[in-house]
């Protein structure tokens, strides 16, 4: 099972210059090792320096090697304790579900709960939520703007980036803007987010890799653990990552205001009313 460490080094790959990946190969690598090692022996047995482990580190993430070295050994605890329990081995099924098991819990380990609560008050208090997606995403943000809809919350999923570059210039600092898609750096998204910024928007993104470039652009960043670490990862789809994280931050929303629950619970009864009448239509 990959950590979540090593998931958000994956993440960010992309982004690293030369000897940050010759860094990020060798903690890919050999993470054992990395955990008992000092910053002086990890920057040998990378052929960089201490200087370079630190930028590294901090680039990831963190403060330093110490703190990289801490939630990198925790990862390797949880995920000892993780793989002692049995697996089916010969079950096909077992294999993909153990997969998603995998990436679900990669994600939620790189979930900050204060920053899910502020996303969900910036969420709260907007005037308008654009749901930003790219093809591969436009089922998350439809089912999102969706409920949304039904806690009452005005939202609109765009799912075509060059109606998104179009809506950009009209989106201004009462409005959230949700970014859902496997990365950022697509030029006409990039530019659509870039002109939402420069309006003052709050812009929240959901993407599989991070990057620096992105630092001054997004108010509040999550990142799900991509199919890339898993067994299966040419067949499955990391969309329900997607849906978890939009399911936290609704979770969330819900539970920021008794009026929104109140609210969902009252389309909920439209609903099921309607689906009762449909029901008794058909048996007659």
């Amino acid at each position: 099972m990959v950590s979540a460490v090593i998931a958000k080094i994956i993440s960010m790959q992309s982004s690293l210059t030369v000897s940050e990946n010759e860094i990020a190969q060798y903690v890919i690598n050999h993470p054992d090792q990395v955990v008992v090692s000092t910053i002086t022996a990890a920057a040998q047995s990378t052929h960089t320096s201490e200087a370079s482990i630190n930028r590294f580190c901090k680039k990831i993430g963190f403060k330093g090697f110490n703190s990289f070295k801490v939630a990198l050994a925790q990862d390797s605890f949880y995920n000892s304790m993780r793989e002692a329990e049995p697996v089916s081995q010969d079950s096909f099924i077992a294999a993909i579900s153990q997969d998603y098991r995998h990436m679900l819990i990669n994600t939620t380990a790189m979930l900050d709960e204060n920053q899910v609560f502020r996303a969900a008050a910036e969420m709260y208090k907007a005037s308008h939520i654009y749901i930003f997606s790219m093809s591969n995403t436009r089922f998350v943000a439809q089912q999102l703007e969706f409920r949304l809809g039904m806690a009452g919350l005005y939202s609109k999923a765009v799912t075509d980036l060059n109606d998104a570059r179009i809506l950009a210039s009209g989106i201004g600092r009462d409005d959230v803007v949700l970014v859902i898609a496997p990365t950022l750096l697509v030029k006409e998204l990039y530019q659509a987010i870039s002109i939402c910024h420069g309006n003052g928007a709050v812009v929240i993104s959901i993407t599989s890799y991070d990057s620096p470039k992105l630092g001054d652009l997004i108010d509040h960043k999550f990142i799900i653990s991509d199919k890339i670490t898993t067994q299966n990862s040419v067949s499955i789809s990391n969309n329900l990552m997607f849906l978890y994280v939009t399911d936290v931050l609704y979770c969330a929303l819900l539970d920021k205001d008794k009026n929104l629950r109140q609210r969902r619970l009252n389309s909920d009864s439209i609903l099921d009313s309607q689906h009762r009448m449909d029901n008794s239509f058909f048996e007659f």
